[in-house]
């Protein structure tokens, strides 16, 4: 595949591609360098002179360096199922070890400063970012709700979500207040089945998109005064957790991990947790 077969194949790809827009300028971007360098040196894309162009660079951090091997690999996979290509030049690629990232949450009190500036006409951006927080959900699982995924019996109010790996989860509800707010929602809603967070503009009555959400909670937290992300309300969620006693196993399934691994990240930011049990051993052993 020479540089402008690449970017016929490329906007293809892009223009199917189905994850976030962050996720789609960084492959954009990644896919055009690599387009760029093709048309510049005169090559075609293979094994070979894909291994040329990364070692061309090696100033690249780890991090990037990866990311581009992510978005190579997904567009040689596409372009393979297409019958476009018919080798795949990432597979002797080796893919740069890095440290996994270190989960930061937020202070309850600064997470309810955002919640403060949520205006109280914004009932469904209130809920669902509340939402997010007391449950752990991921934003894309938050949006993928309909309301047949809701259980109100009361007692064992939870939800069904289908999360990563189109594996599904039951997420209990265990907030009251939370389950108050859920109440009052579906109550002044204008329809009975469908996503449970519809987009209002235009009548279009579809989900939300990730864009306009994240969007939204951005001018929030900057009227509160508080840097933080649409995903650290999550990570926030499962550091209270652990800091709160939680086991382990029981937050890796309230957060759909499918490694103990992922959650074992946690751990590393619950010193209190672990001196407040160091302190109780210790005052066993005095008695």
């Amino acid at each position: 595949m020479d540089a402008a077969r690449l970017q016929t194949c490329a906007t293809r790809f892009l223009a199917e591609l189905q994850r976030s827009p962050q996720t789609i300028r960084a492959y954009r971007a990644d896919l055009n360098h690599l387009q760029t360098w093709l048309a510049t040196h005169e090559q075609i894309l293979d094994a070979q002179t894909l291994g040329q162009y990364l070692a061309a660079h090696p100033t690249w951090a780890a991090a990037t360096r990866s990311r581009k091997h992510t978005s190579f690999e997904r567009f040689a996979r596409w372009a393979i199922k297409h019958e476009l290509l018919d080798r795949d030049p990432t597979v002797l690629l080796e893919r740069p070890r890095l440290p996994p990232p270190h989960p930061k949450g937020l202070r309850r009190a600064e997470i309810e400063r955002i919640f403060a500036a949520i205006p109280t006409s914004q009932r469904r951006d209130a809920l669902l970012f509340r939402l997010v927080y007391e449950t752990g959900l991921r934003i894309g699982e938050a949006l993928g709700l309909c309301l047949t995924d809701l259980d109100l019996i009361p007692g064992d109010e939870h939800l069904t979500v289908l999360g990563k790996g189109e594996r599904k989860r039951t997420v209990l509800l265990d907030d009251p207040k939370l389950v108050g707010a859920l109440k009052r929602y579906l109550r002044s809603l204008p329809y009975t089945h469908g996503p449970l967070f519809q987009a209002t503009r235009n009548g279009r009555g579809g989900p939300l998109r990730y864009q306009s959400v994240q969007e939204r909670w951005q001018g929030y937290a900057a009227q509160a005064g508080v840097a933080c992300t649409l995903h650290q309300l999550r990570h926030s969620h499962a550091t209270e957790l652990v800091n709160g006693g939680v086991s382990l196993a029981t937050i890796r399934k309230r957060l759909g991990h499918q490694h103990i691994q992922t959650t074992l990240r946690y751990a590393e930011v619950s010193d209190s947790t672990m001196d407040a049990e160091l302190r109780r051993w210790r005052r066993q052993q005095s008695k």
